[in-house]
């Protein structure tokens, strides 16, 4: 008869370096398994962006070819043809994306509140960090003229871009047109949700006018950057004149030359 003998315990320096050998593959995998989150919120972004360039094609095959640039009322002197209010893109889209979109639009929820784009995922960015905001992209409402100089860069205009057909822009698939809209540490872009606000007003918001938007030079809340260029890691999702969408590196998205539409005739009325 075999008689066992005592069973030998793991000892400490053992458990330690199981414990270590844990460590090192967590610190290993968690970074991994961040970046393929990461990746799979991007995607259902690019996904929205796409659905949206196709609606506003869809939209300017409707409406003689034009497409919707600047929101609400331009930056002009009272009375210029550019002063009367604009398509607002969130607003006129928005049927072509959702067929509920007049239903939703009217709804008024507990509480006084107005629907004000909760029940529109197609405007949702799952990564930019959660709060008031229900529409996470930014339109191309920069308006440019020609060089003084010749062979210089265009000028920026403080005119805002009104609606404009698609056959005036003579590269629409290197333009950009509509990006992620940066993220609301403050709470400045809660402030245009309250309740009795329409979706209407607040539509009015999501563009872009200066070039400070864009590149993020300015420190002042109206004329600071309005993109947020690293929302996906290195780069943010963007779509085109042409309605084509892609990511795009940081340094390309906050170069101001990217959303210079080559239209530099008058910006009057559609």
């Amino acid at each position: 008869m075999r008689i066992a003998g005592p069973h030998r315990a793991f000892t400490l320096i053992e458990l330690l370096v199981v414990v270590a050998i844990i460590a090192l593959l967590i610190g290993i995998l968690l970074p991994s398994l961040g970046r393929a989150r990461e990746a799979g919120r991007a995607a259902v972004c690019l996904s929205n962006q796409r659905q949206i360039g196709a609606a506003a094609m869809m939209y300017a095959d409707d409406r003689k070819d034009y497409t919707p640039r600047d929101s609400g009322s331009c930056e002009a002197w009272p009375g210029h043809p550019a002063q009367t209010l604009n398509p607002q893109w969130p607003l006129v889209l928005r049927p072509y994306l959702d067929d509920q979109a007049k239903e939703k639009d009217a709804m008024l929820l507990p509480g006084g509140w107005r629907e004000l784009f909760t029940l529109a995922p197609y405007y949702k960015d799952p990564s930019r960090p959660k709060d008031r905001c229900e529409i996470h992209y930014v339109i191309n409402g920069l308006s440019f003229r020609r060089a003084t100089i010749p062979g210089g860069p265009p000028i920026l205009n403080s005119i805002a871009k009104k609606a404009t057909p698609l056959h005036r822009y003579p590269w629409p698939y290197d333009c950009v047109w509509l990006a992620c809209f940066t993220d609301d540490p403050t709470g400045s872009q809660a402030t245009w949700y309250f309740p009795g606000q329409t979706n209407y007003e607040v539509s009015h918001h999501n563009d872009l006018h200066t070039a400070s938007n864009v590149t993020g030079t300015s420190g002042s809340a109206a004329s600071g950057q309005r993109i947020a260029p690293r929302r996906h890691l290195t780069g943010s999702n963007a779509v085109f004149l042409d309605g084509h969408a892609k990511i795009m590196p940081a340094a390309e998205l906050t170069t101001v030359s990217r959303w210079d539409d080559g239209d530099y005739r008058s910006n009057g009325m559609p």
